[in-house]
């Protein structure tokens, strides 16, 4: 019973208060618990303690007075019990406020016909037709588990809310982890990325400052590099040492279905956070390899990385269609 307590994962991980910011005219201010609070640039937070019962303040400015009331919500983290404590968690969230919560964000607009303030239930401001973004990934420049490439995408919009974009990168470093000293070839790589998106056919946050997008991937990458492997090999039942420099020409096909986020970063920029699945297609090329997968036995060079050692460089020996799942952010500028 003690680790259930332990566990439960609203009593542990929710303080007693949550944070609510409040978003409205700037000449407006919120009183909350007898106490006033300006809206400087338009925004405040107050900080009310999690319970079953509504959310009450009043914002005002120097015509209208409105009493905003707002329902409590569930903790997501509620379930958070099930994978983790089978749900038995639950039964201790139950007993106290903690698995109360309040919606995050609260845009307040004038309603002009009622003379009130109102919760702005709309949409997000559309992207319009003609629009242009530039981009880059950044998390690509710092990709330890492959070769770092730099890049430069650019995102047009043909129709209201429906994007067309695509991205060129290429390697500018080394790639970690690389074992030959004799180059066959040039270390280099490239990738392309192209994806259509619709923006605003989902308002999950419930945040009209943030644009939602389904969108739909394709990226193409191709590296080549040089690679040392060592093996044994039989030759009339005499087995010798071989050391061999080869060639490798990587190629991976990606196609995800993706979630994404577009947070506005002041009035041009933006952050854009996605997330996706699909598949990929990943094959190998070696020109002249002179190693034979089925007569010579390889030995694991690259055991002694604990993360990059995984012998994925010999054609025909590691060609494989995986499942993917991504998870990245983009910054852009909105021309």
């Amino acid at each position: 019973m003690l680790s259930v307590v332990l566990t439960s994962c609203t009593t542990i991980l929710n303080g007693r208060t949550t944070r609510v910011n409040i978003y409205a005219d700037q000449n407006s201010k919120v009183e909350y618990k007898s106490e006033e609070l300006p809206l400087e640039n338009g925004t405040t937070t107050i900080y009310p303690f999690r319970s079953n019962e509504p959310l009450e303040f009043t914002i005002s400015n120097d015509s209208i007075s409105t009493d905003i009331r707002i329902n409590r919500e569930i903790s997501s983290l509620i379930y958070l019990n099930i994978p983790y404590t089978y749900g038995l968690g639950i039964l201790v969230d139950l007993t106290n406020d903690k698995r109360f919560t309040y919606r995050r964000n609260l845009f307040l607009e004038i309603d002009s016909t009622a003379n009130r303030f109102k919760i702005f239930e709309g949409k997000a401001r559309p992207f319009k037709q003609h629009q242009t973004f530039i981009y880059t990934s950044p998390l690509m420049a710092m990709d330890v588990f492959s070769q770092p490439q730099i890049s430069l995408g650019v995102e047009y919009f043909p129709l209201n809310n429906l994007s067309f974009s695509a991205e060129y990168s290429t390697v500018y470093t080394e790639r970690l982890g690389s074992s030959s000293r004799t180059e066959f070839f040039e270390n280099k790589g490239r990738s392309f990325r192209y994806e259509l998106k619709y923006y605003n056919l989902t308002q999950f946050v419930r945040n009209p400052k943030v644009n939602e997008y389904l969108g739909f991937e394709a990226r193409f990458v191709r590296y080549q590099y040089n690679k040392s492997i060592e093996y044994y090999r039989n030759n009339e039942n005499i087995n010798y040492y071989v050391k061999e420099q080869i060639a490798v020409q990587k190629s991976l096909d990606i196609f995800n279905i993706k979630y994404g986020l577009n947070f506005p970063v002041g009035k041009q920029m933006y952050i854009d956070l996605y997330t996706g699945f699909g598949i990929r297609n990943k094959t190998f090329a070696n020109p002249n390899i002179k190693y034979n997968a089925e007569s010579d036995q390889l030995i694991d060079d690259d055991r002694h990385f604990l993360f990059f050692g995984q012998n994925n460089y010999l054609e025909g020996v590691h060609d494989r269609k995986l499942f993917n799942f991504s998870l990245g952010f983009k910054f852009g500028v909105k021309l």
